[in-house]
């Protein structure tokens, strides 16, 4: 929401102030029953400056007021009991001092009993500070809510500031384990198989490739991410032998959808990390789409690993990165021997 300078703002402030100083007394000076002198003049410029500084030196010690609970957004949530406080006193004193302005006329319109008011002169009074306790409420709203979005947006800016360091931590992570590992599997492959070092090597170079390009995007397509999971899929398949594989039964039409880049990545992470794969044990990961929910349908076996307890922060930051990025988040479920993860697609 845009903000307007300070300078415009205190300008605004005192028109507000003003004004309401000068409705308050035309409309007590005019409108009681006060007695009319040729030689008094209520109108008069010097009485109205006079009015209009008193009210603004009220104004001024309710901004005060009011900047000092609006430190915290806390203050709201924790001690409504002290804003309620604070706007009954507000009331207060706005009443007392329209109640001084009348004293204050009928001292120069040299009336006898001056603290004393009749109905007629109650019922204006209130009349007035009911007009006004209207503005200076609205006012207050309108302030309050603007002062509410800057804090929801710098709140939001914070959130994802935060999403954004804790996914450059978990490449972090990943990236040095994943090359030790891909690196001494070369080795060995340049020493028994150099043909297939070669295609190991390409496929590594596309993995680290979408990671670099991929730390400067919010979104990728889907099909962008698959390839990408073939290649880090391969270079695991090269490691731990033939016993991991994709099966990815999408249609073409799906394959412009959008989602996290690295998300695939990270759930095929997940299987591998805290299942157990062998030649004996071969591990699926199957990749469908259910139409009705609208979501990517991650699925493998359940095989946990007992040396290995789960975190769950890589599915939690993923989690994140989808209430971020669409207001939606991703649907983890498993029986005794499946474990689902549903991503929602984006399309645009």
């Amino acid at each position: 929401m845009r903000t307007f300078h300070p300078r415009y703002v205190r300008l605004l402030n005192v028109l507000l102030f003003s004004g309401l100083g000068c409705f308050s007394y035309l409309l007590l000076a005019l409108y009681s029953d006060l007695p009319k002198r040729d030689d008094l003049d209520f109108t008069s410029l010097g009485f109205i400056i006079g009015v209009m500084l008193a009210f603004n030196a009220m104004g001024f010690c309710i901004i005060l007021v009011d900047s000092w609970l609006k430190r915290g957004f806390l203050f709201f949530v924790e001690k409504r009991r002290r804003v309620l406080l604070y706007y009954v006193g507000l009331g207060i004193l706005l009443f007392l001092l329209n109640y001084l302005l009348f004293v204050g006329l009928k001292w120069m319109a040299d009336v006898d009993r001056l603290f004393y008011i009749r109905w007629s002169g109650i019922r204006l009074l209130l009349l007035v500070w009911l007009v006004e306790m209207v503005i200076i409420g609205l006012t207050a709203t309108n302030n309050f809510y603007r002062h509410t979005i800057v804090l929801y947006k710098r709140n939001r800016s914070l959130e994802e500031s935060s999403i954004e360091a804790q996914y450059q931590a978990l490449q972090s992570q990943l990236n040095p384990h994943f090359l030790f590992n891909s690196l001494n599997t070369l080795i060995s492959e340049i020493e028994y198989n150099p043909q297939n070092a070669v295609q190991f090597t390409q496929h590594l170079s596309d993995v680290y490739r979408y990671i670099l390009q991929c730390q400067q995007q919010r979104l990728t397509t889907l099909s962008d991410e698959l390839e990408f999971l073939n290649s880090y899929i391969f270079l695991h398949r090269v490691r731990l032998g033939d016993c991991i594989c994709v099966d990815c039964r999408l249609d073409e039409s799906l394959l412009e959808s959008k989602l996290p880049p690295l998300t695939l990545q990270l759930l095929a992470e997940n299987v591998i990390k805290h299942n157990m794969i062998s030649i004996r044990n071969p591990m699926v990961i199957s990749i469908t789409y259910s139409e009705a929910e609208d979501r990517l349908v991650v699925c493998n076996s359940l095989r946990p690993k007992k040396s290995v307890q789960s975190s769950g922060i890589g599915l939690r930051n993923l989690s994140s990165r989808y209430r971020l990025i669409c207001g939606r988040e991703i649907t983890i479920e498993h029986t005794s021997d499946l474990f689902f993860v549903k991503i929602p697609l984006l399309h645009e």
